[in-house]
């Protein structure tokens, strides 16, 4: 399996080397994982060019918003990690927030690390995916 893997890959934080372990687990388990840089992406229609080019077959992304607001609109399964800017500050924002619903909807699993980011998502989006804490 071809998945692409949304992050933010600014070297030495959190995110980066989060997705870097992921990578590493997802390639281990016998598929190509294809990272790149959530921030480099400005519409849905460039992450659709990747996910043509390099014959993608499904999606992960970490932050609800930076990376999984383009992943509704390209056609394939997808899932998503919770990161803190997406508990901590894109919730504030309303149309953050509106459009982190709308990737939650339709993603296959969501994955949060701790119960409290669980409650906190289940609280403003009414959503039970499957999750991992």
């Amino acid at each position: 399996m071809r998945i692409l893997f949304l992050s933010s890959l600014i070297p030495k934080t959190g995110n980066c080397t989060t997705a870097d372990r992921i990578r590493k687990h997802i390639e281990e388990a016998g598929h190509t994982c294809i990272l790149k840089e959530a921030t480099a992406f400005q519409h849905a229609s460039e992450v659709e060019d990747v996910v043509r080019k390099e014959n993608v077959d499904a999606a992960l992304a970490i932050h609800i918003y930076k990376g999984g607001r383009f992943l509704p609109d390209i056609g394939i399964p997808y899932g998503v990690i919770f990161g803190g800017t997406d508990i901590n500050e894109d919730i504030k924002d309303e149309h953050k927030r509106e459009v982190m619903g709308i990737v939650l909807l339709e993603a296959r699993f969501a994955v949060v690390f701790t119960d409290k980011m669980k409650i906190t998502v289940e609280t403003y989006w009414m959503v039970r995916k499957f999750w991992r804490t």
